[in-house]
């Protein structure tokens, strides 16, 4: 039982990684001649395989992904008060995302619950202290912004067609209110 809370987890990842990636039907994408610019990160910075979006106003996420699969890049901090990522209690619970929306990673910052989600579409990364052999280094995770590193040496990682890869993650995280 203690691994199929991870690969649960994975499984959720996956689920929402290809619905996101999915096209969706003409009914659910703007007819507009022009682009929302709404809250969306700013956008792309040079990245490799699949990064870019990052430098948003509030902040950013790089990451660096090695191993069976290399990827890095730098994702904008997606903040709208009272929406999407928020600073609840004791941490941060924050979604940092690419310029296309296909690229995001999710970290959950409150105290003794450390988790980091990436994917990109093509593979998932799963990170915690126990389940990944991860730390999370924050030097700030209050109201204003959460600030710090993340190093995992065994997340639980996969390719979206299930097939099972090793690699490390790092991520950067510099997000602000």
């Amino acid at each position: 039982m203690r691994h199929l809370r991870p690969y649960l987890a994975l499984l959720a990842i996956a689920a929402m990684t290809a619905a996101c990636s999915a096209g969706g039907s003409s009914g659910d994408q703007s007819q507009g001649s022009q682009p929302s610019t709404g809250s969306q990160p700013s956008q792309a910075a040079a990245s490799s395989d699949g990064g870019g979006g990052g430098g948003g106003a509030n902040g950013s996420a790089t990451y660096e992904i090695t191993g069976d699969v290399t990827k890095s890049g730098e994702l904008g901090f997606t903040y709208i008060n009272g929406g999407i990522s928020q600073f609840v209690d004791t941490g941060w619970v924050a979604y940092f995302y690419s310029a296309d929306e296909q690229t995001i990673i999710q970290i959950n910052a409150q105290s003794g619950t450390d988790i980091v989600n990436f994917g990109d579409g093509e593979i998932i990364v799963v990170g915690t202290t126990a389940d990944g052999g991860c730390t999370f280094d924050y030097s700030q995770n209050d109201a204003s912004g959460l600030k710090g590193t993340i190093e995992c040496s065994s997340p639980i990682a996969s390719k979206i067609t299930g097939e099972q890869i090793h690699v490390k993650l790092h991520a950067t995280v510099d997000a602000h209110t």
